[in-house]
C-alpha cells in the first residue's frame, strides 16, 4: 500500500477515513489538518494538528521503547510508558541504554540488503523538544483581538506548527520504524554487535566485518 495522500481533505474525511491509532496514523492525521488550516484558515484546525501531531510523537517513542527492548521489556515498564507519556524519552533511555547504537547498527545492516525497506534514524531528544513546542502551541493566553482574532499571531502558529509537521510527517512516511533486536541476532551479528556497541569498531569497522560474516549467516 503506497502513502495516503494528506491533502485536499475534508474534515469528516479526516476523522472517518484511514483512521490507525499508531505513530504513523496520528502523523497522517496532523499533516491533514495542517492542510486544512492552511486552505480554510480555521483556527481549531491548526489546534487538532498540534494535538495529533504530539500523539504521534508519543507513539513513535512508545514504538521505539517496544521495538529495541525485544524480550526485556516488562509489563511494569508498559504500563509506566502509558502512565507517563512526558517521560517515555527518559524511561527508553533507562530501559535501553544503547537504542542509538542499536537503530544506527540496524541502519548499517539494512544499508547492507538492496531490498530491504529504509529504516529512520530518529533523535528521541529532537521529538521531545519538538512535542514541547506543539505544547506552547496548545497553552496560550491573551486578548482574542491579538491572538485567535489576529491573523498575524495565526499566521506565525501556523508556521511553527508546521515547522514540526511537515518534516516529522515526510520522515514518517519515507521509510518505517524498526530494528535489529539483540537477542534475536545471528552470534556472528550479535558479536559484532556488542563491539559496536562497547566502541571496539566504529560503522565502517562493523559494516567491514558484517560483510566478511554474510555468506555464513545464510548457512
Amino acid at each position: 500500500m503506497g502513502t495516503p495522500d494528506y491533502r485536499g481533505r475534508a474534515a469528516e474525511q479526516i476523522i472517518t477515513e484511514n483512521i490507525f491509532h499508531d505513530a504513523y496514523g496520528f502523523g497522517f492525521r496532523a499533516a491533514s489538518w495542517l492542510d486544512l488550516a492552511r486552505r480554510t484558515g480555521h483556527f481549531a484546525t491548526i489546534h487538532y494538528a498540534c494535538i495529533d501531531a504530539r500523539l504521534a510523537i508519543e507513539h513513535l517513542i512508545f514504538e521505539l521503547t517496544v521495538i529495541t527492548s525485544g524480550e526485556s521489556f516488562t509489563n511494569e515498564e508498559y504500563e509506566r510508558c502509558l502512565c507517563e507519556p512526558r517521560k517515555l524519552a527518559n524511561l527508553l533511555k533507562r530501559i535501553n541504554p544503547h537504542y542509538e547504537k542499536l537503530l544506527t547498527f540496524t541502519g548499517i545492516i539494512v544499508s547492507l540488503q538492496p531490498d530491504a525497506p529504509s529504516i529512520n534514524q530518529w533523535d528521541t531528544g529532537k521529538l521531545m523538544k519538538s512535542w514541547g513546542v506543539l505544547s506552547s502551541l496548545l497553552h496560550w493566553s491573551g486578548a482574542h483581538a491579538h491572538t485567535t482574532e489576529h491573523s498575524g499571531w495565526q499566521s506565525a502558529m501556523l508556521r511553527k506548527a508546521a515547522g514540526i509537521i511537515e518534516p516529522l510527517w515526510q520522515k514518517m512516511s519515507s521509510a518505517g520504524t524498526g530494528c535489529m533486536v539483540p537477542e534475536n541476532m545471528h552470534p556472528a551479528t550479535r558479536e559484532v554487535w556488542l563491539d559496536f556497541r562497547d566502541g571496539r569498531t566504529d560503522s565502517k569497522g562493523a559494516r567491514i566485518r558484517l560483510e566478511l560474516v554474510r555468506p555464513f549467516l545464510k548457512k
